[in-house]
């Protein structure tokens, strides 16, 4: 399989969009980056894992910190997530960013985890990176549902109610599903 058939194929799979922070440990190296390639491992005890490409910029301070922040944006979040995966900006430098007792915040997240990096694992052309998360908590039901990135690009879980024009210009009917 080639490389570009394999990441076409890829495309086709939708993704929650996280950031991923960290202070730098004992360098002070602050990063972070826009992540899509975060899943639960385990529950006990808890787990979770993302993937790095090597040439990421913030992966010098990844590749050395024992802490991370991961905050799972909402699906107003598409200008931030944007900014975390540009290069050559000071991706910290916007209102949602905050700093709480050392710890970056973001104010738009619907969910966080205050982790500590177990395991770096070499994989082909990223490193996966196994956290342990320690602390964490969730803005409740009644928030955006998550952002999530399709197809090289940004969308969300949320439907249009019946009668309302979605995005691309259809028009949403009620479907009331039953069991047969």
């Amino acid at each position: 399989m080639t490389p570009e058939l394999f990441k076409r194929i890829m495309r086709r799979q939708a993704a929650t969009v996280a950031l991923i922070t960290t202070d730098g440990g004992d360098r002070g190296d602050r990063a972070g980056l826009t992540a899509t390639s975060l899943t639960s491992v385990s529950a006990d005890p808890p787990l979770v894992l993302f993937c790095v490409a090597r040439t990421a910029s913030a992966w010098p301070a990844l590749s050395v910190t024992d802490r991370i922040g991961i905050h799972l944006l909402g699906e107003d979040s598409q200008e931030l997530a944007h900014r975390f995966a540009t290069t050559g900006i000071d991706r910290f430098d916007h209102p949602a960013i905050g700093d709480d007792d050392g710890r970056t915040s973001v104010a738009d997240a619907v969910a966080w985890l205050e982790c500590r990096i177990v395991d770096r694992i070499p994989a082909g052309d990223h490193h996966i990176v196994l956290a342990a998360p320690e602390r964490g908590g969730h803005s409740g039901r009644d928030q955006p549902g998550p952002l999530l990135y399709h197809d090289r690009r940004y969308t969300s879980v949320t439907e249009p109610k019946p009668g309302e024009v979605s995005a691309d210009g259809a028009e949403t009917v009620e479907i009331i599903n039953k069991a047969v």
